[in-house]
């Protein structure tokens, strides 16, 4: 699997039927389409990401009346309902890659307010080691993250997820994933 973008990944996380919260990619001046969305998800917040570059713009937690204002600095960018919504739940989030050969590579955040760039910027854990390292057993419900990487095939690629103690996303399922890289 090679994902070169961050379009890429989205695509391939929706062709891989992954969970993730409600999402829909915009560009500039389709403030009808972004009312729509956030009529069909209603939340109190939505998060905002550029998606016209890496380590672009991004807002975690943006009140719902303050949407179509915010987005007027944005080109192409995609609207989300915010885990930020879901802070009491969620236990851990961060990066991982689980190499065909057994490598892992983590880094990771407990910290329930943790955006994905605060667990790479703070992390709980920093780990390169291999799946039989017992380190691996300190990190909260690895084993869960660990089947959910092999049962979606998604071993060799770093995935961005969060964990939560209860069901979320349009799977219903305690896993959400936020990106896909291999090669960007």
């Amino acid at each position: 699997m090679i994902i070169s973008s961050k379009l890429e990944s989205i695509k391939k996380i929706s062709e891989l039927g992954l969970n993730k919260f409600p999402e829909q990619l915009f560009t500039e001046n389709e403030q009808e389409r972004v009312k729509n969305f956030i009529i069909t998800y209603p939340a109190k917040y939505y998060a905002i990401r550029d998606k016209s570059k890496v380590d672009g713009d991004f807002k975690l937690k943006v009140p719902a009346n303050e949407i179509l204002a915010e987005i007027q600095h944005y080109q192409l960018f995609t609207i989300n309902v915010s885990s930020a919504n879901y802070v009491e739940s969620q236990i851990l989030v961060g990066e991982i890659q689980i190499l065909s050969n057994g490598e892992v590579y983590t880094t990771l955040s407990v910290d329930s307010s943790a955006s994905v760039r605060d667990a790479i910027m703070n992390p709980a854990f920093n780990l390169k080691t291999d799946i039989f390292d017992k380190k691996l057993n300190s990190i909260p419900h690895f084993d869960l993250i660990y089947q959910y990487i092999v049962e979606h095939n998604l071993q060799n690629v770093i995935v961005e997820f969060a964990l939560f103690d209860e069901n979320l996303g349009i799977n219903n399922e305690k896993v959400i994933i936020y990106e896909l890289r291999t090669h960007y």
